[in-house]
């Protein structure tokens, strides 16, 4: 989950550790916020994954979600959380 493109490398670097295992299937969203969506859409046509709209990606129930920052309706989210840190830090 993708807040804004300053977020976005954590979580994102994460990728090639599941890159080989069939079981996983990766998927992006993005919160949505309006102030924060330049170059989202850009991104995640460069990185050739599923994107589930948010609404979608809150209502659909996952093993684990992985974000880098705490913003927007996180805690609705099915599944398991990890928010990792990002920047400095």
């Amino acid at each position: 989950m993708v807040h804004n493109v300053g977020s976005a490398g954590r979580p994102l670097g994460l990728l090639p550790l599941f890159h080989d295992d069939f079981r996983i299937q990766t998927m992006v969203t993005s919160t949505g916020s309006p102030a924060f969506q330049g170059g989202i859409r850009e991104l995640f046509a460069e990185l050739e994954r599923p994107e589930l709209p948010w609404e979608q990606a809150l209502s659909t129930p996952v093993v684990l979600a992985i974000s880098a920052s705490f913003g927007g309706e996180l805690a609705a989210i099915q599944g398991r959380l990890s928010v990792l840190s990002h920047g400095v830090g």
